[in-house]
């Protein structure tokens, strides 16, 4: 499943802005490190998270350069669980972590993962904000603390639907959410708005994670959930104003509710 069509109309542009900004702050001389930016940079509808940055950006009426560094680091941020989370899946006997693991196994992707991450957080000292440090910081904690829930005391849909639903946010739609909050954040929204927009970006999150768990389509119930969290996303953005960017979110959101059964797991 690809992303909505619109967003190839309305940050295309942005986009490759968004890979200058990756290659300018990975080591571009190292041959595993450039090939590892070169596969997120092609990672197709992957690359949600920045898009929504992008379009949150675009929605609030914000053109600055710091959408396309901000971006970046959302992109590099999930570069970076992705990799950690592929040797986690492994340490726990999970077959789906095999693909993503092998580029550099156990070690190497450690090592390429805390370098993402790295590269992530020194894009944001340079753009000076320290609330977007605060947010990312906050929500990268969350992720770990999600991860450590899911490997340690996993809740199925259908014994403990809550305890489900607050570990699939922590340990995935948490970055949804920063991505969307920070955008406002850059953007200079009033305090509601940010909240809106952070409440969209979780729904939404939710939403897209529900149908990409190994259980997902056979739960029973995770074509409601993720219906619901989707409409929960569009309500939260209804008192945007009307734009092309806003009616992309909107798109978006009902986009990720979609059922997609030929996706690997957990990205």
């Amino acid at each position: 499943m690809t992303l909505p069509a619109a967003l190839d109309t309305l940050i295309r542009d942005d986009f490759a802005q968004v890979d200058e900004v990756i290659r300018k702050y990975m080591n571009q001389d190292v041959v595993l490190i450039r090939h590892a930016v070169e596969l997120i940079i092609d990672s197709g509808e992957f690359r949600i998270r920045p898009a929504l940055t992008l379009l949150t950006a675009g929605a609030l009426g914000y053109a600055g350069p710091h959408r396309h560094a901000l971006a970046a680091a959302i992109e590099l941020i999930h570069g970076s669980l992705v990799l950690h989370h592929a040797v986690d899946e492994l340490a726990g006997g999970a077959a789906a972590a095999s693909e993503n693991a092998s580029l550099l196994g156990n070690a190497g992707n450690i090592l390429l993962g805390d370098l993402l991450y790295t590269g992530a957080f020194r894009i944001i000292v340079d753009i000076g904000d320290m609330r977007l440090m605060q947010v990312l910081s906050d929500a990268t904690t969350m992720i770990a603390e999600g991860e450590v829930m899911h490997l340690t005391e996993p809740a199925s849909p259908a014994q403990d639907r809550a305890r489900h639903i607050a570990i699939l946010r922590a340990r995935s739609a948490k970055l949804f959410e920063a991505a969307c909050q920070c955008a406002a954040i850059i953007a200079a929204a009033p305090p509601a708005v940010e909240q809106m927009l952070a409440a969209y970006g979780l729904h939404l999150g939710t939403a897209y994670q529900v149908w990409r768990e190994p259980a997902g389509p056979a739960s029973g119930v995770a074509e409601s959930l993720a219906g619901q969290e989707s409409a929960q996303a569009s309500a939260a953005i209804a008192p945007l104003a009307e734009s092309p960017h806003k009616s992309a979110l909107l798109e978006c959101a009902a986009w990720a509710g979609q059922h997609a059964p030929d996706e690997p797991p957990l990205q």
